[in-house]
């Protein structure tokens, strides 16, 4: 874990922002460099204080109540979406190692059968000499190697 060895009063200010003023929502080594910076600095007191201001005020507003017309939008929204079965299917982490077996599987099967065979060495028979070209690429080669 890297500790925290100093704190300036931007990076205090930045904890505030980013934390609150509840110690107990602090890291341990933010806390242990916070506590090092309030001891020695005004401005971080200062800042502490105006940040737990700021949280009792907010606390002091009562939350809006929601609606009777968004009640009713809310409570119309369908809980299950169309394709939501397929997603779940698809998206679980147990079926992604067989639908990616089954693709592979899949794009072996279409590139061996898509190899070209030769009826006179019977049927289903692998060819190199037509993958290559055929007999002119063939005698082009031996052509060029005398």
């Amino acid at each position: 874990m890297n500790k925290m060895k100093s704190m300036t009063a931007s990076d205090f200010e930045s904890l505030l922002d980013r934390c609150g003023s509840v110690h107990s929502d602090w890291t341990a080594d933010e806390r242990e460099a916070a506590g090092r910076l309030l001891a020695q600095s005004t401005d971080a007191q200062f800042a502490l204080r105006r940040a737990e201001a700021l949280e009792r005020m907010l606390d002091a507003v009562p939350a809006p109540m929601p609606s009777d017309a968004l009640m009713a939008r809310v409570a119309t929204i369908s809980k299950e979406t169309p394709a939501y079965w397929i997603w779940t299917i698809v998206a679980r982490p147990a079926w992604r190692p067989a639908i990616l077996a089954a693709a592979m599987l899949g794009g072996v099967y279409l590139g061996v059968a898509g190899l070209p065979t030769s009826k006179a060495l019977g049927d289903n028979v692998f060819d190199l000499n037509s993958i290559a070209g055929g007999d002119e690429v063939l005698n082009m080669i031996e052509s060029l190697e005398e």
